[in-house]
């Protein structure tokens, strides 16, 4: 009797339960059909011409504005090292002096042999004069005048190469000091007091670095590079265009430098070319060698596109694409992005100036559907959605 009882008590509740699933599935089946039915209220924002500045990032490594191999130009023992390693020393600073006994002795002889032979000038020039008086009182052959005549040309001759003889001498005389070609810093010396060095040695005693200004050249794409400059043109001032610096440790780095420089050819191997860029370094924060990425502002757009991030979904791929008003209904596009500027991002392809893309609401949009543009007071409010159509 019991069985019986609770049999009859859940057979309504069996009977119901169809009744039931068959009403929920009957409202997810029609929920598509009751969205497409009805016209959503959204906002857009109408896409106008912006100016943007045309960056790009790029990697490089900084080098010295000019650099020096210091070499000495004259043989002989080392004597004497007249600079601090690692200081900054000036253009004709001493920074070597080499043994220079050997050459002053040198010089020593030259000018002793110059003078010898400008006494012989003069003696040879006063016979000349007697002789050419002779000539004319037929006291002497036109031979005799002549031979006295050519003795005075080889005198002459003679003292002009003693002179040269001098100078030389002279000349490596003073290249026992071996002074600094450039200003800069310099580096350790590769030779020690006592070392024999020989004239124009492949292996040089130091290195100077000149660091203020300091160059960093840099590597773009030439794909890239020719993109640029036919849309925008070659920029006839390059310091008009300029690049900052990020440092190794993430710091920006101070001073703002400019491009000087665009390479000529291509290189085969990376298909990219040198692009180099001046930086002042008054405080010598750049050494030469140190790796950094630059950002180079290589132009400005004045017609760029910039669409509110808010408006930009993404598909499951990651690609992102916005809805568009057009004639009343909800129209997806594709977009190519650049990169994000402030609240907005950079669209370089897939929309045009003039269109309206929708703002608000466009978590509920879908391809296809009624919309109706509406001020910002009185839009929609967005459900909670998993962020647009996949």
């Amino acid at each position: 009797m019991k069985h019986g009882v609770m049999k009859h008590r859940f057979a309504p509740l069996v009977l119901a339960l169809p009744l039931v699933l068959a009403g929920c599935d009957g409202g997810r089946d029609n929920a598509p059909a009751r969205m497409a039915g009805r016209t959503l209220q959204v906002t857009a924002v109408e896409l106008t011409p912006r100016t943007v500045e045309i960056e790009r990032e790029l990697t490089g490594r900084t080098s010295a504005y000019r650099w020096a191999e210091v070499r000495p130009e004259v043989s002989g023992i080392l004597k004497e090292l007249c600079f601090t390693e690692g200081a900054q020393v000036k253009e004709g600073d001493v920074l070597y002096r080499i043994e220079p006994d050997t050459y002053q002795a040198a010089l020593h002889r030259a000018r002793a042999d110059l003078a010898s032979a400008e006494a012989n000038l003069k003696v040879t020039r006063l016979r000349e004069s007697r002789t050419a008086d002779m000539l004319r009182t037929k006291s002497v052959s036109q031979q005799d005048y002549d031979d006295v005549k050519a003795a005075l040309q080889q005198a002459e001759a003679t003292v002009q190469s003693c002179k040269a003889a001098v100078e030389a001498a002279e000349i490596n005389y003073r290249r026992t000091e071996v002074r600094a070609p450039i200003s800069g810093r310099i580096t350790i010396s590769n030779f020690t007091v006592g070392a024999l060095l020989t004239a124009n040695q492949v292996s040089p005693l130091a290195t100077i670095y000149q660091t203020d200004p300091m160059y960093v050249e840099l590597s773009q794409a030439s794909d890239d590079l020719y993109t640029l400059k036919k849309q925008f043109g070659e920029e006839d001032d390059p310091s008009a265009i300029t690049a900052t610096l990020t440092m190794p440790d993430g710091s920006s780095y101070a001073s703002v430098g400019h491009l000087n420089f665009t390479g000529v050819d291509v290189n085969r191997n990376t298909n990219t070319i040198i692009l180099r860029a001046e930086f002042p370094n008054e405080r010598g924060e750049l050494l030469p060698g140190l790796f950094v990425n630059a950002r180079v502002i290589m132009g400005r757009d004045t017609r760029a596109i910039l669409v509110p991030q808010q408006a930009v979904l993404r598909d499951l791929k990651g690609n992102p694409y916005v809805y568009l008003i057009k004639g009343g209904k909800a129209e997806r596009r594709s977009i190519t992005l650049s990169r994000a500027i402030g609240t907005d991002w950079h669209v370089i392809g897939g929309l045009e100036l003039g269109e309206r893309v929708i703002l608000n609401g466009v978590n509920n949009v879908r391809a296809g559907m009624d919309v109706q543009e509406v001020p910002l007071a009185g839009a929609e409010q967005a459900a909670p959605s998993a962020g647009g159509e996949l």
